[in-house]
Parts: C-alpha cells; structure tokens; sequence
C-alpha cells in the first residue's frame, strides 16, 4: 500500500495478513496508521503508565523522590518514550532499527536497576491495557487477527529484551492478574500521575480545558482509580463519555490516513527531518517541571 488509504481499505489489508507470521506488518497499520492518533495513542499510554506506577516498585525507580524525569519534565520525557514506541511500530522488532530502540530502552533501564519483574509487568500493561480500556466502556474496536498480532508483536519486543515470558496469552494475563496484588498506593505514584494528568491537558485549549480531567479519569478506570486515590469521572461525563469515545474511534478507524505514518510524527522534535533514537531518553535539564499550555 501507498500513500492515503482510508479504513477499508486498511481493514482489508490488514485481514489479508497472518497476525502470527506478519504481526509487524499489521501492528503498523492498526496501532499505527489506522489508530494513530495522537490524542489516542498518549491516552492510552497514559493511562497504561498510570497503572505502571500503581506498583510500588516501578514507582520508586520512576519517581526517585521527586527528581525523576517525569517529575521534570513530563511531557519531554512523555514525547521521548512515544517516539520510542513509535519507531518501534513503524519498522518493527526485528528490523535493525527496531534494534536500535529496543538497544537504546534497554541502555536506559540499565540505569536503575529494574527487575525482570517489572520489565515484564510493563510489557503487559502494553499488551492489555488497550483492550482493558475499551472493555471497561464496553467499546470492541480491534479484530481477533489485530488481537493476535499486537499480543505476537509485544511478546517479540519482549523476547528480544530478553524477558522470561509466560508461554501463551491466558498465561501472561494470569501471571499479570497475579503481580497486580501488589498495587498500592504510594505518594511518589500518585504524584507521577497527577503529572501524567497535566501532560494530558495538552489536548483541551481554552474552555475545553474543563474536560480534561474528567475524560481521563474515565479511561483510567475505576479499580486504578481507587489504587491511586483518584476521584470518580462527573456522573455526565460516565453517561457520555463512552458514547464520544466510540464516535472518536470511529472517525479514526473510517478516515483516510497516511500508510507511512507513525506516532513519531506526532512526537519526535519536529525540527528533525528523521527520529534520531540516541537523542532521546537522556534526563531533562535540573528544573521545575512545566506543561505549555
């Protein structure tokens, strides 16, 4: 496929794909083309990295009492990981640029220490957040083929850092529904997600600002929600939120979209002709953290 294609298309093209053999190539045009938009791809990352650091120890590493980068600088260290990600979709885990993110994650993490644990509990959320999302709204958007693929083409960013994975889906499902008994909450995870909160507001100029909150807080869920102290969405914004949603998905599954697209044009320096990895990753300058409005 070149240039635009709009969502028959892709839906076409992505259902003539193995979702085991060609799981890169489908994951780029779902998670990548198809529903890659921005406002989508950076709440569902939100709301994954919300529940990443409900576990006690994954929050300490990201917090590290207040000078973390995240606390410093939310959305650069937001953007940083998205392009990480979105290079990672655009050429998949096995390219030798796909390598080069998956070399360049693992030289980050190498810093503090993280267990395979954790590692792997991160990888879940990337797996099964989406689905979590969209099941708690009782919203279906991708195919069991997309399913099947996106859950082939983490595992295989997983295995090529080295993780011990759980044999098959259920297993990993299991294994996550097990390590979630220890989320807690903890006053450095719920200060990183009040972060993760302004950084969202990006999507709300002016009087819509007032919205962004309580969308949020929809998505987030109401168990992650209670982990983190967080308060209930508006009774109105339950009641019409997941109709919104769905018409939102709907407009992005339907429209034409670029088939070379990817969330890295969203998110990687916009005065780079090309998304440099070993750029990104390093910790902001010491300074208080700030979102532009």
């Amino acid at each position: 496929m070149n240039g635009l294609a709009g969502g028959r298309g892709l839906a076409a093209a992505i259902a003539a794909l193995d979702p085991v053999r060609d799981n890169e190539a489908i994951t780029h045009l779902s998670l990548g083309v198809r529903y890659g938009d921005a406002m989508f791809v950076h709440g569902a990352y939100t709301v994954a990295f919300a529940r990443q650091v409900a576990s006690p120890s994954i929050a300490r590493i990201v917090y590290r009492t207040g000078t973390g980068d995240l606390m410093r600088d939310v959305r650069r260290r937001n953007d940083h990981t998205l392009v990480f990600f979105g290079e990672l979709i655009r050429h998949g885990h096995s390219s030798e640029a796909g390598r080069r993110v998956i070399d360049r994650m693992e030289e980050i993490h190498a810093r503090f220490g993280i267990t395979g644990e954790d590692k792997l509990f991160t990888l879940g959320s990337l797996i099964f957040e989406p689905a979590r999302i969209l099941g708690e709204l009782g919203l279906s958007v991708f195919t069991e083929a997309e399913d099947v693929a996106h859950y082939r083409f983490w595992r295989g960013v997983g295995e090529r850092m080295g993780l011990e994975i759980p044999p098959g889906r259920q297993e990993f499902l299991d294994w996550i529904g097990g390590y979630e008994q220890r989320l807690a909450f903890t006053d450095g995870g719920r200060a990183l997600v009040d972060q993760l909160f302004l950084d969202w507001h990006r999507w709300f100029p002016g009087p819509a600002r007032r919205l962004a909150a309580p969308s949020l807080l929809l998505l987030i869920g109401r168990q992650l929600r209670e982990v983190h102290r967080l308060p209930e969405p508006p009774a109105a914004m339950r009641k019409a939120g997941p109709g919104l949603v769905s018409a939102y998905l709907g407009l992005q599954g339907a429209r034409p979209h670029h088939v070379d697209r990817s969330w890295s044009d969203h998110f990687a320096d916009p005065h780079a002709s090309t998304a440099d990895i070993a750029r990104y990753g390093h910790q902001p300058p010491e300074r208080k953290a700030t979102v532009a409005s």
